[in-house]
Formats: C-alpha cells, structure tokens, sequence
C-alpha cells in the first residue's frame, strides 16, 4: 500500500478474507505510544528493590594483554522497547543500566608477568555504562502460565551488547562475556515477565501463547515520507485448547492501524472461527435445557476463505412447558418440548444455524415437532394427543462497544429490531375433539411458549458476548487493564475488529525529561510535550518502599522541583517520581537524587603513546559540558566520530606519537649526567624524563567542575610492582631484572618514590588511604619509582584505586586467573 488506510478501506479489506492468519486474536498498537505506555509502566514498577544482585565480573579484552574487571555493578530493572522492522525480522531491545559499581583496566606487557591497573571508572545513576539485549522475536515467543503470569522466554536472546569500553569490538566483549554469565543463570531467571493475568476456567478469552512481532507502516521505511519511521507492534494470540498451533507469521501483512481525525492507535482483531465457535457453544453449554451433546461444523460462503458461520450437527433443547388459558385448566406437554437444533435422517428442514451477515450475526433456528400434550379443561374434561409444532426463527445482533463510563470496553451483541418469527401449531385429530374457542386457546399458548423458549435460548448465546473482555488480552503486554486503551467502534466484515486509542490517559503527552538526575538540594524544571498552554498539576512521591524518606518538593503549577538536602539522601541511589496531571491525563518522570552534580569517565588512565581513548562526561540536568586540556599538555583532544549513544558528551583524546628517542632500554644522555650532578638537579627533573600527566578539564556554565588525569609514560618501563595488604593500605615493592633475567628486589637506598596524584598517606612504598591535608580523601593514587642508575631509566608507575575499592579486592584482582573469573559471577544474576 502507498499509504495507510481509513477505517472503512481497512473494513472492505476484512470483508475480502479472515485476516488472523489461523491465529484466534492479534492486538496492533502504535511503536510510538507502545514504547512511551512501556516507559510509563516501567516507572509505574520502579520500587527500591534490587531486580538483580550486584555483578563482579572479569572480561578478557585481549588474551593475557588486557583485562577490564567489573566489580558489584547494579544493573538498573530492565526496560523492553520495539524496534521499527519487518514481520519476517522483528526486534526489541533490552536494556539495563549499569547505576553502581567500579571498573578497572588491567594490562600485563608483553614478558611481564604481573599485571597492572591502568584505568578506573565509577558508575551511578548520573553516568554509567549499559547492556543491551537484542531479543529476536521470532525466536522468544510470549506464555501465560495456568497462574496467570505473562512472560517473553529470553533464553534464545543474542547480541549482547556492554557500553563500557573504548571500541565497539570491546563493548561486544564486554556484552558476550555478560552473555555467558546469563547463559549460566538457571531457566527461571531468564524470563521476562510483563504482566499478571488474572485467568479463571470460564473465561472467555484464554490466552496460552502469544508471538510479538513490529511492522512498519505503509511508507515507514521510506525516508521523507509522512509516515518514516511509523511502525506497529503485534502480537498473535493463541487461546488455550487452539488448534493452530502450527500457524505461522506471514512475512507481510495488512496494516491495522487506520488513519482518523486523530489516528488509531491500536487495534483488536478477533478471528470469526474462533468467535462465533465460542460464542455458540458457551451460550448453548451455559443453557440447562440442553441434552446430549453439542457438536458443530462450520460454514463458509463457498467464495471466500471466511468462516461465515455455524451450524449444529448435533444436540437438542428440551424444555418444560406447562400452564392455563381461561377455559383450559392445565396444559401440560408431558415429555417437555424437544427444539432440535438438527433434524433427524430425512429431516432437511430442522437446523439451528449462526451466520455473519453484513456486519451481524443472525441466528437461523428452523425446526419441527410432534409433542404430546395432556390437556385438563375447566369443564373436567381431559384430552390427549400431539402438537404438531413448526418453526422458523431469524434474529439479528450486532456488536456494541462501551466507549466511556464504568462499562468501558465492554462488548454485547444487541437485537437489530424484532425477531422474524413464524411458528404454526395444529392439534393432531385427538385434541382436535375439542371445540370452540378451547382449540385456539391452546394453540396460542403452544406458539407463545415456543416463541419465548426460541427467543430466549438465542438470547442467552447472544449474552455471552459480554464474558469476551477482549481488552483484557493488552494484559499481555502492558499493565494498564482497562486504562490501558480506549475504544472507538467496533465492527464485524467478517473477524471482529475493535481500532481505539491506546492508554490515551497515558499517552496523550510525555514529561519531559523522563528520565533524570539531579544533585542534592538542585533545582529541575520539568515541561510536558503537551505544550505550554496546557495547565499542569505537578506532584513527587518516594518510590514504594521508602515512604518515610524526603522526596523533595515540587511547585504545583510550574513543575520546578527542589531535591532534598544531601543530608537527607541517606541511600546511594535515592530516586523520586514526578507526576503531570492534567485532567484525566497524566505522565510521570523518573528522578535520581545524586550527591555529584558532574561524573566523569575514566577518573584516571594509562595510555601509551598514539593511542586513542574516549571520554565521557554527564552533568545534572544534562547541562553541556566543555572538554579543555590544561596548559603544557603534549595530547590533544577531538570530536569522537562514534560516541557511546548512553552518554550525554563525549570526546577523543589522542596521545601524542613516540619520541624518536623512545628505547627499549633508553640510555641516559651525557647532557642530563652532568646536570644530575650539579645542585640545580631536583629529583622532579628525573621524573619528568620518563612520565607525563596530561589534564583534561571537564566542566560546566554552572560551575561544576572535573579532572580527568592522562598519565603518559615517555620511556619504556623496565621495572614493576607486587602488591601486598598492609595494615589499612597497599605496600609497593620495587622490582627489576638483571642481566641473567634474574628477578631482584629493588633495595629502599636505590628507589626513589613519587606521589604523583593522590593525598593519601605515603611513605617508602606503603600507600595509606589517610588524607594527609584537609581535603576529601582522593579515589585514587598514582605512583611512581626509579631505581638510581647513572647510565639507564630504570622505572615503573602505578595506579592504585585505594579507597575506592579494598586493598584485598585490588590484589584479588591483579592475581586471579582467567579460569577463576568465569564461575565466580560475583554476586549471582
């Protein structure tokens, strides 16, 4: 099709052929509002609880080279999203945050045999990596259990993705390496639940299984058209005891959302087979009077491929009748009345048939009996013999649909004028015996009563078309029962179709942002897409769960909020939701209370001449930020061509190329001999030989600032550290290799230490996390030593991430094998 459709070009088509594709009901809903109603619900959901414990992990990035070591992160509840595509390759997305936790990069150089910190990063709500899980659809079909619980089956997901290093082919590492830990969760844990259904065995609508696919619209891939980037979700039901089982999804399909004055946004489509079976049976299982079984077959017009009808090849309804005329003391039809819905051997004219007709279902019940009868006159007079009784029933319904009121989204077949009713009762020759007035009388009770027991049994079939609460079936997505969509019309070519609006309460307009971080006792302005001459009510809340903690405070009218004093953020991850009303509509926002109002990443790293690493900066309220290299830098800063889409800026930072004089084993010159053995000589001088530290400032108009420290090593090293627990802190010692490749211990007298970033406590090689001045203890330290050699540099430096993380965990994790990381997941998933 060229362009989406109106409701009536969208009816014809129905009219053309059952349009389910053997399923028993698919739901369409708008990509856009689905995804902003699954946001919705997702903070809806947000409570204080963890939805995973905290992860320690390790991921080799290059095989004995490099390593990134991810310790307690906590991932944030997942949120599910669809992506535009096709049928025949559907996709969403999965997505976790990664709100707390350390890193560490870990390098070993080639012949070394210890391994090194080389960089450090901090996650919190403000700036941290995520994991991606790309669901193929077509291979995580959605249940519901017998209790009720909606879930997608995950174990089939793929394409894991971890936004947490420098290069894509690193993040896809990180992501395989998450893969392999969810690979070893048991199968209970890799379901994804949407939602619980509140399921009874006389439902109408049960559903068992279900398939998500996404649609394009008509021109939704086409770029420039009206319509790029529109697209549907569907999901295909399957109801409990289906027998399409085997039905598959076809690879295109017509598009159900039609356009409008304001277009649908969701549509219901009910199968005809599955609708008029169930109808008729429940109605007719439902009436008492039926004997015997009730068995059926289906009709079809012998042009299309729709299931215009059904008919009953076997049952019969008996009923009591009995009663009085005037001059008729009792009647009393002695074996009940017999209304066969199919007649017997040589019958052609009995049948009880229901048909789609021109947008309505008619029941046909045509019929004939013989009944003995027991007739008791006033006079005394009694008379026995048969009622030759004969039918022909026609009613017509069509289906209504509650748009508004308590009775919202309620179905119901209502009668489209009077029955079409003929009935013709003749007294066999024994009740013929009586005469005058006594004959007509009771004809006339024969006809009323049947009339009243045809009537009422179609219409008690007809009645259970209010048991099909058909938007029940959104529970299988989304949460919002009845909110959950607003229904215009409905209409019935041929499968039943209900076009409406979904969560319209929800949807109508978005808080904006509606996910943010603000520091400790910050103010945030909130606006909604709904426009500025739209009055708000604004309000905040704690997440369920922390009621009794300070949310903050919000103005009513304008949606600015005041977060709580950084003394009242007593938990790391405190969180708030803001809530839009206005009128009946509403959207809310998720809040994160933080005690910075700048994160950076990395905090410290290690890089090697010409090197490339990025950079990544989020300030509260996403206010931008400006990357600067201080004064004396030897790097240089550039635009990063494939930023990390999770973090609000990013930059490159480039090292600068090796110096021509750059050795394996790099010589002292004579120049700096002599200079070393005068009085001008400082021991800085020696350092700054063989280590740079480039500064790259971070900050913001409102005054936020950070650094993020480059520490370049200008010469090769030849030295390195082992680390050992002492005390509170971490004790260095300095090693070397001499000329038989023989392992020494750099004697105190030779080594020269440098504090070269960090104010902890620090004296002949033991690092005490203990500040040495009136300032915030330092995350971090960075250290250096040289060993004294008037011919040779012979040195080494570290980074150690003390106290952000124990000394135990940091040796734990400088020493532990490859092996030893796999099963060891940290805290378990």
């Amino acid at each position: 099709m060229a362009k989406k459709e109106t409701l009536e070009e969208l009816v014809e088509f129905l009219k053309k052929a059952p349009s389910t594709h053997r399923y028993d009901a698919i739901l369409a809903y708008d990509r856009f509002r689905a995804n902003r109603l699954l946001l919705q619900e997702y903070i809806d959901r947000f409570d204080s609880d963890q939805y995973f414990e905290p992860v320690t992990f390790s991921t080799v990035i290059t095989p004995g080279a490099r390593w990134e070591k991810s310790i307690d992160f906590v991932l944030d509840k997942p949120r599910l999203s669809f992506e535009n595509s096709s049928l025949s390759s559907s996709k969403a997305d999965l997505t976790m945050r990664i709100t707390g936790g350390k890193q560490l990069t870990l390098d070993q150089a080639p012949g070394a045999t210890v391994k090194k910190v080389s960089g450090v990063k901090v996650a919190d709500e403000l700036d941290g990596p995520a994991l991606h899980m790309r669901i193929e659809l077509d291979s995580s079909p959605g249940s519901v259990t017998q209790a009720g619980t909606v879930y997608i089956d995950l174990k089939k997901a793929r394409e894991f993705y971890l936004s947490f290093a420098d290069t894509d082919e690193e993040n896809l590492i990180g992501g395989a390496r998450y893969k392999r830990i969810f690979d070893g969760w048991p199968a209970e844990k890799k379901i994804y639940v949407l939602n619980e259904l509140q399921m009874k065995e006389t439902d109408f609508l049960q559903p068992e299984k279900f398939v998500v696919r996404t649609d394009a619209a008509p021109s939704g891939n086409v770029r420039g058209s009206d319509e790029y980037g529109e697209g549907a979700v569907l999901l295909f039901v399957t109801m409990k005891d289906s027998d399409n089982s085997d039905a598959g999804v076809p690879a295109e399909m017509h598009y159900l959302l039609p356009n409008a004055v304001v277009d649908y946004t969701m549509n219901f489509l009910l199968g005809n087979k599955f609708l008029i079976a169930r109808l008729v049976t429940r109605g007719l299982e439902k009436f008492p009077a039926l004997v015997g079984p009730l068995e059926v077959k289906y009709t079809t017009d012998g042009v299309s491929t729709h299931i215009t009808g059904i008919q009953a090849t076997a049952g019969k309804v008996v009923v009591s009748i009995s009663g009085a005329t005037a001059n008729i003391k009792f009647i009393e039809f002695t074996e009940g009345m017999k209304l066969s819905l199919v007649g017997d051997e040589g019958d052609d004219f009995t049948r009880f048939e229901v048909k789609a007709i021109n947008e309505k279902l008619r029941f046909e019940w045509f019929g004939k009996h013989a009944a003995p009868v027991t007739v008791y006159l006033n006079s005394g007079h009694e008379a026995r013999g048969k009622a030759v009784c004969r039918w022909e029933c026609t009613v017509d319904y069509e289906f209504v649909v509650e748009t508004s009121g308590d009775d919202i989204g309620k179905l119901s077949l209502k009668p489209v004028g009077p029955p079409m009713l003929r009935q013709r009762v003749a007294p066999d020759a024994d009740l013929n015996s009586m005469t005058g007035d006594v004959t007509e009388q009771l004809v006339q009770f024969c006809e009323d009563k049947i009339a009243f027991y045809l009537t009422s049994t179609i219409g008690k079939i007809a009645n259970v078309a209010e048991d099909i609460d058909a938007f029940r079936l959104n529970g299988l997505l989304f949460r919002g029962g009845k909110e959950a969509v607003q229904p215009s019309t409905v209409r019935f070519p041929g499968d039943l179709t209900l076009p409406g609006f979904l969560a319209p309460a929800r949807t109508q307009f978005e808080v904006q942002p509606s996910e943010t971080v603000v520091m400790a006792g910050g103010e945030q302005a909130f606006v909604t897409t709904a426009g500025p001459g739209v009055p708000m009510n604004w309000t905040v809340e704690n997440l369920p769960g922390e009621e009794d903690d300070n949310p903050g405070s919000i103005d009513e009218a304008t949606g600015v909020y005041t977060a709580p004093p950084s003394s009242a953020v007593v938990r790391g991850n405190k969180r708030v939701i803001v809530t839009a009303t206005s009128g009946s509509n509403y959207s809310k926002a998720l809040l994160s209370v933080n005690r910075r109002s700048i994160a950076v990443a990395p905090l410290v790293k290690a890089v090697n001449s010409s090197a490339k690493i990025k950079l990544s900066a989020a300030a509260l309220g996403r206010e931008p930020v400006t990357f600067t290299l201080l004064p004396g830098a030897k790097g240089s800063l550039a635009p990063d061509p494939n930023p990390d889409p999770e973090a609000q800026q990013a930059m490159l930072y480039i090292a600068p190329p090796a110096d021509s004089s750059y050795q394996a084993f790099p010589r002292k010159s004579d120049a700096w001999r002599r200079l070393r053995a005068t009085a001008a000589w400082r021991s800085e001088d020696e350092l700054a030989q063989l280590l740079a530290i480039d500064t790259v400032e971070v900050t913001t108009e409102s005054g936020g600032k950070e650094q993020i420290p480059i520490v370049l090593p200008l010469r090769i090293e030849t030295h390195w550290f082992t680390h050992e627990v002492e005390g509170e802190g971490v004790r260095l010692r300095f090693w070397g290799r001499n000329k038989s490749s023989e392992a020494y211990e750099v004697p105190p007298e030779r080594t020269t230490w440098y504090l070269l970033l960090g104010n902890g406590t620090f004296q002949d090689g033991l690092y005490t996390p203990v500040a040495t001045d009136d300032k915030p203890l330092s995350n971090y330290a960075v250290i250096a030593a040289v060993e004294t050699n008037d011919f040779l540099w012979l040195w080494s430096f570290v980074i150690l991430p003390i106290p952000l993380i124990t000394p135990a965990t940091l040796i734990e994790k400088l020493t532990e094998a490859d092996e030893a990381t796999a099963p060891n997941e940290g805290g378990e998933l």
